[in-house]
């Protein structure tokens, strides 16, 4: 099961490790469009920013790290920047942290959007075990990709 994607020791950072809660985190500034994340899906994020960048889109990547506060001005900001927004995340779509992020942002930034906001999400299904179907099932680096370009294009 896809549990966690390192492997290895992984050594402590020397920085404090506590996360204050309700204080989202942008991993990486972008001025395209806003990836919306948390979880598992940063990593995936942080590594499609990067293949994005060799195509000249800049993808701006916002950690939530909490979803309980929510931190509604980090996400706003990055928006209101951008003006294209992608949330992704190893949910189920329907009810999830990503239907209430996009709910938020349409409530009270719907002007500073020039595109529809798109969802990248773990496949409307039951979690299969089998590990290939997993991997199907979940959001992924092409996944996110064409999700991007769709927003950018649009």
């Amino acid at each position: 099961m896809l549990l966690y994607s390192s492997k290895g020791m992984v050594e402590p950072p020397d920085e404090e490790l506590l996360i204050p809660l309700g204080k989202a985190d942008v991993k990486r500034e972008g001025s395209d469009v806003s990836v919306i994340c948390y979880a598992q899906t940063v990593p995936l994020a942080l590594k499609v920013a990067s293949q994005l960048e060799e195509e000249d889109i800049s993808a701006e990547i916002v950690d939530l790290r909490s979803i309980k506060p929510l931190d509604e001005k980090a996400i706003f900001d990055s928006v209101a920047k951008t003006h294209r927004v992608v949330i992704v995340e190893q949910d189920h779509p329907f009810c999830g942290v990503g239907a209430e992020v996009c709910y938020r942002i349409q409530k009270n930034i719907f002007d500073a959007l020039d595109a529809p906001i798109i969802r990248v999400s773990q496949e409307d299904v039951p979690m299969p075990y089998n590990e290939r179907l997993e991997h199907a099932v979940l959001p992924n680096a092409e996944k996110l990709i064409a999700a991007v370009k769709q927003v950018c294009y649009a």
